[in-house]
């Protein structure tokens, strides 16, 4: 009978833990879920190569695995945010560049000598590209801009790119652009801060719960196995 409470308890609290990962990962297959063309696509992919219709749970398996989908598609998204936090310095390096007397190209490459960043680098090794003469300046910023991919960014090379070609003043657009990605980017960590308790109320409901139920009702239940034996 004294062995009774303490397996009951560890038996709860075993349930309690897998059914808040459960639902964490309800939640999350919920809001990442794959639009119906990205999954007839992956469906079809298997099929002809001759596998078969892959398991329900083999696919979730596989999409959290390091290198699943699931898995590459939070790294895009990770590295995109990490360009969107590093833009504004970007912006204010290059303005600050011009206003010392710099060309748009050395304020830029000063950028890229300071800071040690994912973008930092990504601008360099297309720097290093137009300045050798292997591709046009124009060229270089368009592909810069597909391989970073945020809207902020793309916007900042067009800018630069119209006021170049036509010889508009770029110190007061790159502060201005540096003000707009910077509140861009605000906007979206509120928003990503903002889904977290919502993520996270079905987990901690499911896992609280029943260790107060437990820590209230227990001392009750275990007087009345005692008064009963």
């Amino acid at each position: 009978m004294s062995f009774l409470l303490p397996a009951l308890s560890l038996a709860l609290l075993m349930g309690a833990f897998a059914a808040g990962l459960l639902g964490y990962e309800w939640l999350q297959a919920r809001d990442r879920a794959h639009s119906k063309g990205e999954a007839k696509r992956r469906l079809g992919a298997v099929e002809g190569a001759g596998q078969g219709r892959m398991p329900k749970g083999l696919a979730a398996f596989l999409g959290r695995l390091p290198f699943g989908p699931r898995s590459k598609r939070r790294e895009r998204e990770r590295r995109a945010l990490s360009f969107e936090r590093d833009l504004p310095a970007l912006l204010e390096v290059v303005a600050l560049g011009m206003q010392a007397g710099m060309g748009f190209e050395q304020a830029f490459a000063l950028y890229t000598e300071r800071f040690e960043t994912p973008l930092a680098r990504c601008c360099q090794e297309s720097l290093r590209v137009w300045q050798r003469g292997l591709k046009g300046r124009d060229e270089g910023m368009r592909e810069l801009a597909e391989r970073v991919g945020t809207p902020s960014f793309q916007h900042f090379c067009s800018s630069v790119l119209r006021a170049l070609r036509f010889g508009a003043p770029m110190t007061q657009l790159l502060l201005d652009l540096a003000q707009e990605a910077r509140k861009e980017y605000r906007a979206k960590r509120q928003e990503l801060v903002a889904k977290a308790p919502v993520k996270m109320l079905l987990p901690t409901g499911v896992l609280v719960l029943p260790a107060m139920l437990l820590l209230v009702m227990g001392p009750i239940v275990l007087d009345l196995m005692r008064k009963m034996g």
